[in-house]
Formats: C-alpha cells, structure tokens, sequence
C-alpha cells in the first residue's frame, strides 16, 4: 500500500465548465436570490436579532442562532470575509417586565410567610378567580351553566366537561390555542389551594412555598397587577432577571458551538442614544409625541419623497400592513394606544404607564423605549447608515423588520437601510408548530441531553435555510447515518494509514483508479463551491461530501492493499477541512489533518480533558486480563495442542468482540497490509451499537430457527399420530362411525349406511386418501422399529 502523492492525475482532469460562479444569497427584500455584493471588500457588517431574555433558550432559538452561525463560518472561512459580526441583548421588554415583577413579588411571599395563612390562602383564591375568568371562562367555545358560585367547583365542572365531551374539547381549542395551558396551570392551582386549605393550622416554610410555587400561573399575574407599584426598584428587579437568562442564553450557544458575537449591546446601555433617535425621527416629521408616548407615523412616511426616491412602508411583507393581531404582538402587553392616530402607528417610546414599571426620562415624560427602535438605534450606533446583512428569524419580518427599516430610514433620510435580509425559516415538531399548548416545547437544554450539538448543527443543515425545518425522529436517524459514513470514513483512512509502510516498492501507484478518484475530487470541489454559491445550500454540500466518500470506499474495495493513500489522504483532508469550516468538527483539530472529533452528549467536551492514566486504564486492564487467560491456557498441560488453538482463538474472537468493542477499537480480520488485522479508533457507543444490533439480528435468527424446528417437530408428531392406523381400518369402525355397512378386502367401503352401492367417484377418491396413507403409516412404523 504506497503513499505516492497524486501530482499525476491532476493533469488529466477535466472541469465542468468554465464559467465561475458567483455568490448569490437568497434576499427577503427582493425575495430573490441576489449576487452578494459588499459595501466594502471583503468585509461584512451584519446585525442579526438577538434574544429577549426572560426565559429558557428554546429550539426555535437554536434554529435561528445555528443557521446564522453556520452561514457566519461559510462566509469568513470559506468565502473569506472579515465579519462584523452583531448582536443585541434585548434586556427592556414587556414580557420581561412582567416575569420579573411576577417573580420577585412571589419570592417576596415565599420570604416574608413563615406558615401559610388565610390571607395568603384568600390571595390565591382570588388569583385563581381573577385567571378563570379572565382566561378559560373567556375561551369557552361555547356559554356553561353552572349551579354553584364556588370558582373551584366551576373549574372542576369545566374539566370535567373537557375530559368527557369531545366535541367541546376540540372547538375550545380550535378558539384558543392555549386553553390546554389554560386548564394545566388551573389544575396546578386548583391541587395546591386544596392542600394548603388542609394545612392552615399546623404549616412550615415548605408548605408555604409548596402553595405559591404550585399557585405561581395564577398568583403571579394576580399580585403583578395588585402589588405591582410596590415596588421600589423596577429597574434592578427586570435586569436581575435579565442578566440571569442572557447567561443561560450564552451558555446555551457555547453548548451548540457558536460563535460569539462581535458585540452584544444590551438595550439598557443605549436609552439616551434612543432618546436622541427619536427626537431625530420626531424633527424629520415622521414620529409625532401624544400624552408622554411616541408613534411613529406610517402614513406620513409610506409614499413620502426622499431625495431622489420614494419611501415605503412594509418592505418584506406588504401583505400584512393592518395586521391588528401582528401590530398587537409587536406592541407588547402593556402598551396602551392613547393618542395614537391611526392603528398601523407603533411606539417609539412608551409613556410610564403604571406605578411599578421600569421607566427612563426623556423629554416626554418618564418612559421606555419601544420594541422596534431598540434595534434601529443599536445597529446605527454600531454600523452607521447602514450595513450589509440584517437577519433574524421569519417570524420577525413584520412588523419587527419592517417597522426597524422605516425608522431607521427616516431617521438616516436613506432609501435603503440593508442590503441583504435574511430570515430563517420555522422550526416545526414532527410537523406540528412547536408550542407549550401542544406539549411539543423542548428547550436547548433538553434536546441536548437527548443529543450531541453536533447531530444538530449536522441536521439544521440537511434541510434549507431559509425553508421551515420539521424537527423529526426521521430527520434525526437520517442524520445519525450520515454521521456514522463520516465516521467510518476517517476512522478507515486513519486505520490504513496507521499500517501503511513508508516504501513505494518503486511503483509510483498511479493507474487509472487513482485518476479517476483524483477526477472525482476535483469535480466534488467545483460542485461543492457552486451549492455554497447558491445562497449556501448546505444540503446539496453535505451529499457531495458524501457521495465521494462513498466513491472512495469503492476504490478501497477495489483496489485493497494495494491502494495508493496518497490520493485518499487529498480527499480525506479536503472532507476534514470542509466539515470544521462548518463548525462540525470537536475538540482540538486532528494533527494529521483527517478526521472530525468525538462529539459528547449535552455539549461538553470528549475525553481531551482527561489526564493520561484514565485514558490508559480501562485498556490496560483488557489487555492485561487477556494476556492472562492465555497464559493460563498454556499452562494448562491436559489440553491437547487442537484444543489449545481452538480455546486461544476463541479468546481472540472475544477480546475483538466485546473487550476491543467497549473500548471503541474496531478490528477488522484479515484486513490489515499484513494479512492481519485492520485497527480502527471510533466511538465505543456506534461499536456497542453495531455489537448488539448484530446479538439482536443473530437471536431473531436463531428464534425463528428454533420456531421453525418446533413447527417441524409438531408437523411429524401430528402425521405420526394419524400414521397410527392401518390403511384397510382407515374407514373403518371407530376410526368412521355409521358411514358405512360393507368393505371389500382393501377396507374400501362398499356399501354406505342405508346398504346402497357407493358410487365410483367416491371410491376413486378414498383409493387416493388410502395411498396417502399407506405412506403415513409406514412412517409410523418405521418410526417405531427404529
């Protein structure tokens, strides 16, 4: 096996084609793909949304987060960019506002009762009243009479209503999405009420957190719009909680292996410059003030006249302007309307609107900044006029996006604020939208329990950027396969090297195989860099990568030990560079520049960490037990010299089997440059696997085996049994009863019960049954002598 270099074969390649292409992204604001074009070469300024933190990263985070990041490694190391890479922090929000007042309100309880009491057990009640009534009673498809006053018991005869009629069950549903949570966070409540009620006169601190944790769906709301301006602090209240979940959102991104940002401004480090923007935006006549709030005017600027051009409103998404249900969720829950002019206008700053909220002053008034313009000015500050790539995900487009580029170009009097938009599609479960109510919510945390970061990077680029992604058990084990030809590969090419000689034998190797190999390395590249040029279709790249992978594994078929590894190791190396530049590669690069890393479940790094003798160990304690038992063999002198190669082979075929098995050490008989055995270094766990499933095909086998030598042993007992009785007694009393009066000397019948001739059909049928048993019967007999 020779490892000549394969200069030769590249000169007999043969492109396809020879027009080069270009980068073409695919661009949500023309809707097409675009050639990609930078203001400046080869740098590239992107803003891409970041998180509101107030919660649990999600997979529809990781969606987002993983494709921009695996778009962000093509664009710096294959295409070669420099990457200005941003992404905010959204730290001021409704949502936040509301968790952390909720939250801090119910530790304040938790803190300040030592016992439950009946004020606190009153509290819960009315809470629980207050989100009955406001939520579930509200979604009902249909008006309840109920025959109490007691909100508990009413609660009950809804569930009960739920549970039994189905029709009922699915028009409540069909009205509110959330009426499953509804009914769960009641339920909770309506458990934890109870039991408190039971514990009024002899509770402990336990107790008392048992309630407000168990009551926390409904007790939450209850106090944050009761004891809400108590509250002296609402700034450190929203950014404690802030900062606890922007750290679980980083640490999250590290576990999936994504790159940080260049910057992450928060939105609570640039109010004053927010301040500014919109006084800006209010002197350009496109924002107007009402009652301590800031709207931006939509009708002022859509059709207005720029310099040279015209300005328009909804870019990416004309067909929702109006959208009340999308211009609501933009404007956030708190967020009242008073002195807004039409309902299309959204907030720039939102007036201070209730005791209790976080509020920064302005020349308006104490306030908050609205949610659109948060990102308008962060991305201004950072990037200037303008910049070449905004992203975010495709819920975002309107009115997030769209509201973002009408500000930002009012504010810079610009006809176009970004170049490329890019939005990544929606992440789907089994099909289904991913949602708490359809208890399909599965956070980053738990999936990457359940696997590696890297089967997921691997997955969200088997399918299109910027399409939806449905998230399935099939996408999975597709995955997991096309890992595993991964890992075959390098651990085959690695393995060959590893036992390859050093000497050509003075044969420079180079055949016809080996130039077609090479051939086919060459056209993988050019069709590899073309996908890439097709708005990054990773798809299509992965399939190429492996398809020649697959090309030369029949090369190493074909060729055996007389392969040329200098031409494998080009491809192997190529394979490898391509997969870390889409970061799928782990721990510290290959120093012989093949193969791709362990990938560890739940994000953390493989065995690099480990000192030495833990790594050691567990193969010196099999090799040392090997070595054992064949020295026991030898000693053993009642063996005879066939015995002892019998019992000394089959402590090899064990040690290859399940001791080389469970530490990850693949040997392949026979395969080796010597005739011996091919080593490979892969992962245990895909070993295990191979091993068991191979136990579970062998054990199927041998059952349907053992079935079928049953069947076969009942099928004999049952022809001997019949083969008992003589051919002439076959149609004979006892064996027929009351059939037949008369026989002639064969034991035919003659004569049937009323003493009539039977007729020459039916005896040239029972001449047919009688040879048949004939046969039977000498079986049985034979059976018996023997």
């Amino acid at each position: 096996m020779s490892v000549t270099t394969a200069s030769k074969a590249s000169t007999s390649f043969n492109p396809i084609g020879n027009e080069e292409p270009v980068l073409r992204v695919y661009n949500s604001l023309t809707r097409s793909k675009d050639v990609f074009k930078t203001r400046k070469p080869k740098h590239i300024d992107w803003y891409n949304c970041g998180p509101t933190v107030y919660d649990s990263s999600h997979m529809g985070h990781a969606r987002n987060y993983l494709t921009q990041d695996i778009i962000r490694r093509i664009l710096r190391d294959y295409f070669g960019y420099n990457v200005n890479f941003v992404m905010n922090i959204t730290d001021i929000d409704d949502k936040i506002i509301l968790r952390a007042r909720e939250k801090y309100l119910l530790d304040q309880t938790k803190s300040t009762h030592s016992t439950i009491t009946p004020q606190l057990i009153n509290d819960t009640k009315l809470a629980f009243t207050k989100f009955l009534h406001s939520k579930l009673i509200r979604s009902l498809p249909s008006p309840l009479t109920f025959n109490t006053q007691d909100d508990l018991e009413i609660f009950k005869i809804i569930l009960e209503k739920d549970k039994n009629d189905t029709k009922f069950a699915e028009e409540a549903r069909l009205k509110e999405e959330k009426f499953t949570l509804y009914l769960a966070s009641l339920l909770k409540a309506h458990g934890a009420i109870t039991k408190a009620e039971g514990q009024l006169n002899g509770s402990t601190e336990g107790d008392v957190v048992d309630l407000v944790d168990g009551t926390s769906d409904v007790l939450g709301p209850y106090y944050g719009e009761t004891l809400g301006h108590t509250i002296k602090d609402p700034i450190a209240v929203s950014r404690t909680l802030a900062l606890y979940w922007e750290d679980q959102f980083f640490a999250d991104m590290a576990k999936l292996k994504i790159l940080p940002p260049s910057f992450k401004p928060r939105v609570s480090e640039y109010v004053s410059e927010i301040v500014t923007f919109v006084e800006k935006i209010i002197s350009n006549g496109f924002a107007y003030e009402a009652e301590g709030s800031v709207w931006f005017d939509v009708n002022k600027f859509d059709g207005s006249e720029g310099d040279g051009f015209r300005h328009d409103y909804a870019k990416l998404q004309p067909g929702s302007k109006g959208n009340k249900k999308l211009l609501d969720e933009g404007e956030g829950a708190l967020t009242g309307s008073k002195g807004k002019r039409q309902a299309a206008d959204f907030a720039l700053w939102k007036a201070k609107s209730k005791p209790g909220e976080p509020a920064w002053p302005s020349p308006w008034g104490e306030g908050r900044p609205g949610w659109h313009i948060e990102c308008s000015v962060m991305a201004s500050a950072i990037l200037g006029r303008g910049m070449d790539i905004h992203s975010g995900g495709v819920d975002l487009m309107f009115p997030h996006h769209d509201n973002e580029l009408a500000q930002s170009e009012a504010y810079h009097g610009c006809e176009q604020w970004v170049n490329y938009f890019l939005h990544t599609g929606h992440l789907h479960i089994e099909g289904l939208k991913m949602s708490k109510s359809l208890k399909n919510f599965i956070t980053i945390e738990e999936e990457l329990s359940r696997n590696t970061a890297r089967r997921l990077r691997l997955a969200f680029m088997l399918q299109t950027w910027n399409q939806k992604l449905d998230y399935s058990r099939g996408l999975i084990a597709d995955t997991k396969a096309k890992e595993e030809t991964f890992d075959n590969f390098f651990a085959n090419v690695n393995a060959r090297l590893a036992q390859a000689g050093s000497s050509s034998e003075g044969k420079h190797g180079l055949g016809e195989a080996e130039e077609a190999i090479t051939n086919d390395l060459f056209n993988a590249q050019k069709e590899f860099h073309a996908a890439l040029c097709d708005s990054f279709n990773t798809p299509t790249a992965i399939q190429i990568l492996l398809d020649l992978i697959a090309k030369t594994n029949i090369y190493f078929s074909t060729k055996g030990r007389d392969s040329n590894l200098g031409v494998v190791v080009n491809i192997a190396e190529w394979i490898t560079r391509m997969l870390w530049m889409f970061g799928l590669g782990e721990g510290a690069p290959p120093k012989n520049g093949i193969g791709w890393g362990i990938a560890t479940v739940g994000g953390q790094e493989g065995l690099n960490g480990q000192d030495v003798s833990s790594q050691v160990e567990p193969w010196a304690r099999s090799i040392s037990s090997f070595r054992d038992s064949v020295r026991k063999l030898a000693m053993d002198k009642s063996l005879s010299p066939e015995q002892l190669s019998k019992q000394i082979l089959s402590l090899s075929d064990k040690f290859r089997d399940e001791d080389a098995v469970n530490l990850g050490l693949q040997l392949d008989d026979g395969q080796g440059q010597d005739g011996g055995a091919l080593w490979k270094i892969v992962d245990p766990l895909s070993l295990v696997a191979a091993r068991e499933e191979k136990k579970r095909i062998a054990a199927e086998k041998l059952a349907k085996k053992e079935a079928s030598a049953k069947a076969a042993e009942e099928k004999k007992r049952i022809q001997l049994e019949k083969g008992k009785v003589s051919p002439r007694d076959m149609f004979r009393p006892p064996h027929v009863q009351g059939l037949f009066t008369e026989w002639d000397e064969q034991g035919l019948p003659t004569k049937d019960a009323e003493g009539k001739e039977v007729s020459k059909n039916a005896v040239k049928k029972w001449q047919k049954e009688q040879k048949v048993q004939e046969k039977l019967h000498e079986a049985y007999l034979a059976w018996v002598k023997q």
